[in-house]
């Protein structure tokens, strides 16, 4: 029997909902003419001290007009604390606080053809 224990190592960050919140983003607003002129999907990489110890790890979120949203902050069954619960973080904030370093921005349009081509909601850019 395998034990989780020895799934993981130093380096392993627990996994969350960052894939499929922005996968359900994009396919709900692929036809959505404002949203694909005001919103992006990132797939890119963060980092914070508290939480990853200073390592980076791989993460999507998506930019919505001035808003960073995640499945942290939006997702009404998800963590969500915080001050930008169910709102989501002012882009400036977001990137200073997480380190965060985008790889590739998509509009809804563009990640659902990528899926579509791919048939896959991983990060595509994250190799």
């Amino acid at each position: 029997m395998i034990k989780l224990k020895s799934l993981l190592s130093e380096s392993t960050i627990a996994c969350g909902e960052c894939l499929s919140y922005a996968w359900k983003t994009y396919i709900i607003n692929q036809d959505n003419k404002r949203a694909n002129k005001k919103m992006k999907i990132v797939f890119g990489s963060v980092q914070n001290e508290w939480i990853s110890k200073g390592k980076r790890y791989n993460h999507a979120w998506v930019e919505d007009g001035n808003l960073v949203k995640d499945w942290q902050t939006m997702d009404p069954k998800g963590p969500r604390s915080g001050k930008y619960a169910m709102k989501g973080w002012p882009i400036k904030e977001f990137y200073k606080f997480w380190n965060a370093k985008p790889k590739k921005k998509y509009t809804p349009k563009e990640a659902a053809d990528k899926y579509k081509e791919t048939k896959s909601m991983i990060g595509w850019d994250w190799k």
